[in-house]
């Protein structure tokens, strides 16, 4: 999977319950790691996770937020 399919699965916007709205950012993309996390407009970060590969960050924060009630199977 590229960064650009990994993208498009995720939604890019998400609502938090504390934090409000929280934007999909990139924090790392090397080759030897990926990683990802929603950022919020006090700077804070959620559902941050990270992976050797965009498939393996893919399914971690896929799984997050299904368990967290943003994502729907």
């Amino acid at each position: 999977m590229t960064q650009y399919e990994f993208k498009c699965k995720m939604p890019g916007v998400i609502e938090h319950k504390t934090w409000g709205y929280g934007e999909l950012e990139i924090i790392v993309d090397d080759n030897e790691q990926k990683g990802v996390c929603y950022r919020h407009k006090n700077k804070s970060a959620s559902f941050g996770t990270y992976g050797l590969t965009w498939s393996e960050v893919y399914e971690k924060l896929r799984k997050t937020l299904i368990e967290n009630d943003h994502l729907h199977t």
